[in-house]
């Protein structure tokens, strides 16, 4: 069963001279999205309505979307909320982006996976019989790795018949970001010391211990500064280990990559997966393991201090491993509140 309610979306483009970029936002209930399209599109929104229903199997979902009308093609932008989690797999995922997404005649569609908004996705090419194409991503804002393959509760189609160069500023531009429900919860940002690190973090609720182990110090390469935070939730623990070195170094996030699906196998978490986060403010990667026995460790790399160098290359002086057992969403707030920083009183 499915109902239909109008859907109140507020969107603004902010026009600048042809050829620029126009920053869109758009209010969608619970949700927030921004992008950015060319200023010289002449772009006007649809109207947007809201649709109710059950799954297959009786999980309700809400599906809200908003329309774009554009000079040289058209936008929709399709976020879909459940009641209770779902399969969210690369299976699932590369389903959404082959499902056409209006009635059009298309002679084959290409597949392959598309890092969008953060998350690891998947890119449908639609080659139309009249010559042009039809462009379409998918992700989950939410999903997590669950014993036996994800699981997510929010997923986002956006799909596009725009000539690439817009579409493709599009697809690099759009945020999805839930709001925060309620009144401002109070701070419970943790504050600690690991040597010369000020670090900061916020759990909530969780009930958990905190403990600083000295880490072992690494032979042969000098000017090394090691420690090691460790969070305990009895059953569960994450762990931050901070390494300061007394000199730049380089920071390339596909060897981080390779480091963070080794340090998967390493502790036998075979069916690992490894893609773009954000940690803090950070750029990061962020690798998800799952062992033999359907236990899931999460693992982030990241530099908080980087900086690109004028001859473009991205220098740190610190570089970060957080490795957790925790639960994924107690895992995505620490990684999203965490900052780690050099203190200013030594």
């Amino acid at each position: 069963m499915r109902s239909k309610l109008f859907l109140v979306v507020s969107i603004a483009l902010l026009f600048g001279p042809a050829g620029s970029a126009a920053e869109g936002t758009a209010d969608l209930g619970p949700y927030a999205a921004t992008f950015s399209l060319p200023s010289d599109l002449g772009c006007s929104i649809d109207p947007a309505e809201e649709v109710g229903g059950k799954t297959a199997g009786g999980i309700d979902y809400v599906e809200r979307s908003f329309p774009l009308d554009c000079d040289g093609g058209r936008v929709l932008m399709k976020v879909t909320s459940y009641s209770d989690p779902v399969p969210a797999g690369d299976r699932e995922t590369r389903a959404l982006s082959r499902k056409a997404p209006w009635t059009m005649a298309y002679m084959n569609v290409e597949t392959k996976e598309k890092l969008v908004d953060r998350q690891t996705g998947h890119h449908s090419t639609f080659h139309q019989v009249s010559g042009g194409e039809v462009h379409q991503v998918a992700y989950w804002l939410d999903r997590y790795l669950a014993p036996g393959d994800y699981l997510g509760k929010t997923s986002c189609v956006i799909s596009s018949s725009l000539p690439w160069p817009a579409t493709k500023e599009l697809f690099e531009t759009f945020r999805l970001e839930k709001k925060a429900e309620g009144a401002e919860r109070p701070s419970t940002m943790e504050k600690v010391t690991a040597g010369s690190y000020a670090v900061s973090f916020d759990l909530g609720d969780l009930n958990y211990t905190f403990t600083e182990i000295p880490a072992p110090q690494e032979d042969g390469d000098m000017g090394l500064e090691n420690y090691r935070i460790v969070l305990d939730e009895a059953t569960r623990a994450a762990t931050i280990e901070i390494t300061g070195y007394d000199g730049l170094r380089m920071v390339n996030l596909g060897t981080e990559k390779l480091l963070a699906e080794a340090h998967l196998r390493t502790k036998g978490y075979i069916g690992n997966n490894v893609s773009e986060w954000t940690v803090g403010e950070s750029p990061a990667v962020l690798g998800v393991g799952e062992d033999r026995d359907h236990q899931i460790l999460y693992v982030a790399i990241f530099w908080p201090d980087q900086v690109v160098t004028d001859e473009g290359q991205t220098m740190g002086t610190t570089r970060c491993l957080v490795e957790s057992g925790l639960r994924w969403d107690p895992t995505e707030r620490l990684l999203s509140t965490l900052r780690v920083e050099r203190r200013e009183d030594l």
